[in-house]
């Protein structure tokens, strides 16, 4: 652009004669254009070379900054790409919603070395997240001094002892989220937002639309919350029972600490006649999110039904499911270069994932006939082993 503004200066209206382009097509002649017509047929059939990745599209760019390039080499697929701001400085998306209440945005788990991913993130919740605290709950392990670092007005870091070890973690998600939930509570958000901090939210105007779908889909009236919670597509599996996604997830900060309360692995499992030699129910594994969600419904309807039909009944009576897309949410982990991993598929007669227009449909009471797609849940071995569909 001001490189064209130079020869505009320069040479008055007749600054357009100067474009390269024109430069080479007096040079070449018509070689050029059949030079441009073969560059043409090699995009299209065999491969492309993107290097304006920060170029405007009908006025305006998509990122502010990318000096790299593309190369696609795909012959039987057509490839779209996305580009997201590693660094704040290169994010300019602000937040206009007006709402009244309070949000906490906690962000929980190890740092170890994405501090600098972690500490983008926080620059830009603050310009997405304006009405909202940010609480950090990691552990004493940590780098204490460079994570304090990041400690300013509205944002508080909580550094916690490490509880007992349990499979896959599942104790020090409990603990450390429901410290940073009891310390939103003090602090008055009546709404959490709880993530992990190797995620990233980059969606603006979110506090409006998560209490707009709360106020829209009213909980099916129970003893022990008040609002349904909020959860992204992201490993919430249509076919493993009681699989809801806990790496995101928005509420009232009541309900979600009842979704955590403060109860170890060890306890949870006797409640289910299980113990850590034996985690199976209707071979199911009962670890990690499945036993996130498990307990939750136990403490609603005092029984848990480990079936499909007792799975959807839950996402449709409890929770709504929402795309990704709608947060426009980065995991920065496991094949985190594949946008669409688990919520689409072209190679099987049905995704994995359940995203917010099967979660509609559910809600809405709609034929949408799952079972047919497949007959049988997720089964899986004592090796938590996949045994049939998905195995291959």
């Amino acid at each position: 652009m001001k490189y064209k503004i130079f020869l505009k200066k320069k040479f008055g209206e007749n600054y357009k004669k100067f474009y390269l382009k024109n430069i080479l097509i007096l040079i070449f002649g018509k070689l050029y254009f059949k030079l441009r017509e073969l560059k043409k047929i090699i995009q299209n059939k065999f491969a492309f070379i993107k290097t304006n990745l920060s170029k405007k599209i009908e006025h305006q760019k998509i990122v502010k900054k990318e000096n790299g390039f593309l190369v696609d080499c795909t012959y039987e697929n057509y490839l779209t790409f996305h580009l997201r701001p590693k660094h704040s400085k290169n994010f300019e998306l602000e937040s206009t919603c007006n709402i009244k209440e309070k949000i906490a945005i906690i962000i929980q788990g190890p740092v170890k070395d994405k501090f600098e991913f972690l500490k983008n993130t926080i620059s830009i919740y603050k310009k997405i997240f304006k009405n909202s605290i940010i609480i950090i709950s990691t552990w004493q392990s940590e780098n204490i001094e460079l994570i304090n670092s990041l400690k300013e007005e509205n944002i508080f870091i909580i550094f916690n002892n490490e509880p007992e070890k349990a499979q896959s973690n599942v104790n020090h998600q409990i603990y450390s989220t429901n410290k940073a939930l009891n310390l939103a509570n003090e602090y008055g958000a009546k709404f959490s937002l709880k993530t992990r901090s190797d995620v990233r939210i980059n969606k603006n105007n979110l506090e409006s639309f998560f209490i707009s779908l709360i106020n829209t889909f009213p909980v099916k009236e129970n003893n022990l919350t008040n609002s349904r919670i909020i959860i992204p597509s992201l490993i919430t599996f249509k076919y493993r029972i009681y699989s809801l996604s806990d790496i995101v997830m928005f509420g009232e900060t009541n309900d979600l600490l009842k979704y955590f309360k403060n109860e170890s692995f060890t306890i949870g499992l006797e409640k289910f006649g299980l113990n850590e030699n034996n985690l199976l129910i209707n071979e199911t594994p009962v670890i990690a999110e499945v036993f996130l969600c498990s307990r939750f419904i136990k403490q609603i309807e005092s029984k848990v039904d480990w079936t499909l039909n007792g799975w959807w009944g839950s996402l449709k009576d409890y929770f709504c499911i929402i795309d990704n897309s709608s947060l426009d949410l980065f995991w920065y982990k496991y094949d985190w270069q594949y946008e669409y991993r688990y919520l689409r598929t072209y190679s099987d007669k049905f995704a994995r994932a359940i995203d917010f227009q099967d979660w509609l449909s559910l809600y809405n009471n709609s034929e949408n006939n799952w079972d047919l797609a497949s007959g049988e849940h997720e089964k899986y071995d004592n090796n938590f082993q996949l045994q049939n569909i998905f195995k291959n």
